[in-house]
């Protein structure tokens, strides 16, 4: 029988990704999902494409010979899929008579923790004319590129300067400790100041990780014992899980990871902070970033909709820290 696009998409994923758990972020669907996709696979072609090993799912020699034409079959229904999606935006342009305007926006995190897919798409829906550019950054980086006109909105964890930028509340994204395998007992009933004396895998000092915990280990009158520094989020819980120290995590990605690999976590230690929008305010903005006002106004009113208080009618409530990890994510 022949496989379909998602079963090839499935494969793909997990030899890009060596999980279940991260092929499903970057599919944007659940591990139980793509496990039955690959089944599916294997029972359509009759051969064994994956393997477990110590660290995942490797492919089988069956896969490896498979992988090449998945991915080959898989880019074409892509390239299908865009040139019809273009056609279709060019068509809605020229009815429209308006030129194309890009708008350069940009992120953190993954895209499904962002919902990005789902808000772009709204953006197109609003406005058709525009054309998004991504840049991926830290959450620091992201507000000083928008204060220095290189963005014009984008994504960013923590507290942003009210004063100096025009800033829209999305949600709140909840953060706890994980460590590696079997520190359970080293993580419960501890304070910051215990947990201080453990070895501490570092972000950037322009990521949410170092924002939150720096206020938190000054009250405690401490510093973290690091004994590394990372800058992207999956680098951090490999680290992680390699046994090199503790971190933090969003709540769902701790709690997917203490399920698959075992890692120890302190929901005890939790810290929240806030998914914002921001840009510049109206009138801090250049003579080129004004052209743009308009893009701008349309990226806020979508994500008003996009993230409004409460479940959507007939749809359950989402929490913003169910994760997808992208492809080497940067931290927030």
């Amino acid at each position: 029988m022949t496989p379909d696009l998602r079963q090839l998409q499935a494969l793909l994923a997990v030899a890009t990704h060596g999980t279940l758990g991260r092929a499903a972020d970057a599919l944007h669907c659940s591990a139980t999902a793509v496990s039955m996709q690959l089944t599916g696979l294997q029972h359509r072609l009759g051969v064994t494409l994956l393997r477990r090993t110590g660290r995942g799912l490797a492919l089988t020699p069956e896969g490896e010979q498979l992988l090449p034409m998945a991915r080959d079959a898989v880019e074409a229904v892509a390239r299908l899929s865009a040139m019809a999606a273009g056609q279709q935006a060019g068509q809605t342009t020229r009815s429209a008579g308006s030129p194309t305007v890009p708008v350069v926006l940009g992120t953190i995190l993954d895209p499904a923790a962002l919902r990005l897919g789902e808000f772009l798409h709204a953006v197109r829906q609003q406005g058709p004319q525009l054309h998004p550019e991504l840049r991926h950054g830290v959450s620091g980086w992201v507000q000083r590129e928008v204060r220095e006109g290189q963005l014009h909105a984008g994504f960013c964890l923590g507290q942003p300067d009210a004063t100096r930028l025009r800033v829209q509340r999305l949600a709140t994204v909840r953060y706890v400790v994980v460590a590696p395998r079997g520190w359970q007992s080293r993580l419960h009933g501890r304070g910051w100041d215990a947990l201080a004396e453990l070895p501490w895998i570092d972000t950037p000092r322009d990521s949410v990780h170092h924002q939150l915990l720096q206020p938190v280990f000054k009250a405690a009158g401490t510093r973290r014992h690091t004994v590394a520094r990372v800058d992207q989020e999956a680098s951090m819980m490999d680290l992680v899980k390699a046994g090199f120290g503790l971190s933090l995590a969003r709540e769902a990605v701790a709690l997917r990871e203490a399920d698959q690999a075992g890692v120890a976590i302190s929901r005890q230690h939790a810290l929240d902070t806030a998914l914002n929008l921001v840009a510049r305010p109206a009138s801090a903005m250049s003579t080129d970033l004004a052209e743009a006002a308009d893009a701008v106004n349309v990226l806020f009113d979508v994500a008003a909709t996009v993230w409004q208080p409460g479940p959507l009618p007939g749809k359950p409530a989402r929490a913003l820290s169910v994760p997808g990890e992208t492809p080497a994510p940067g931290t927030a």
